[in-house]
């Protein structure tokens, strides 16, 4: 165990300089510093291909539940290496220490994703599951889901985080979590600038080239409901071939759509003997 935990130490620190390959930095352009503690699922992907040819590259995900972390599928497209991936817990500024750097157990995308092509993507969500489970606190908690009913429009209070670029400017350091305020756009609007926009998909307002940008995908985008946030959505992708452009919307993939794909996975593994319980009542 001391040994496991050494080899992702030095993966982590191999990861940060840059040896371990070209890495795809994340961005959130035109976003602000976040505030600490206010986001306590969020988590940064660190993956690494597989292979001699190994390239590296940076997305964000969410804390489901204690072994679970839920991220966009075209996150996991390079044929990452679970080996020397691994998920970042209770960060705040990358360049100072986080909680904790979770190994992968191995990772499951949604059985009907599709690259359609031109940057646009279809059923665009993913599982990673954890080796060991995460320990809960103050600045280390899972994210509350929408129920399947649940609508946001322009009015709600929405937001995306992640680490990365500003301005296509490499944040500086200590690398501090970003924060941006968004709205939701109507669909019917969205697809006249995405008439190929995939199903079970939400778009973000974006009039003035705010907005994230290729690397940081697979974050979220949480609105508030009543007390709360839920995670309505996951940022999967933007304009073709560009990102942050003004009338350009982000496309996020709608988290209430993919409930039974969740918790499928992450019910069942966390109450295992729900599972059972639903095979003898079945039979």
């Amino acid at each position: 165990m001391a040994f496991c935990k050494l080899l992702l130490t030095v993966l982590v620190l191999l990861h940060n300089s840059g040896l371990l390959g070209n890495e795809v930095r994340s961005s959130i352009i035109g976003a602000e510093d976040a505030q600490k503690e206010r986001w306590p699922w969020m988590v940064h992907l660190n993956m690494t291909s597989s292979g001699s040819n190994r390239v590296k590259w940076r997305c964000g995900g969410t804390i489901v539940a204690k072994h679970w972390v839920l991220t966009s599928a075209h996150c996991l497209a390079n044929n990452p290496d679970h080996r020397r991936s691994f998920v970042t817990v209770g960060a705040y500024q990358l360049q100072k220490a986080a909680k904790s750097y979770m190994a992968i157990a191995n990772f499951v995308p949604e059985f009907d994703y599709q690259d359609l092509g031109n940057g646009n993507y279809k059923n665009d969500i993913a599982l990673i599951k954890l080796k060991n489970p995460i320990q809960f606190s103050k600045d280390v908690a899972p994210v509350d889901l929408p129920d399947k009913d649940d609508t946001f429009g322009p009015s709600a209070e929405c937001w995306i985080t992640g680490w990365g670029e500003v301005g296509n400017v490499p944040l500086p350091d200590p690398e501090t979590l970003q924060q941006l305020s968004i709205s939701i756009m109507p669909r019917s609007t969205c697809k006249k600038t995405y008439p190929q926009i995939a199903c079970n998909t939400l778009c973000g307002a974006n009039s003035k080239g705010r907005d994230a940008c290729k690397g940081n995908y697979g974050g979220p985008l949480v609105c508030r409901k009543g007390g709360k946030f839920l995670q309505v959505g996951i940022m999967s992708h933007g304009s073709p071939g560009s990102c942050g452009l003004a009338n350009n919307p982000g496309v996020y993939t709608a988290v209430a759509k993919y409930l039974n794909f969740i918790n499928d996975y992450v019910h069942f593994s966390e109450n295992p003997s729900a599972f059972l319980y639903c095979k003898v009542t079945a039979s």
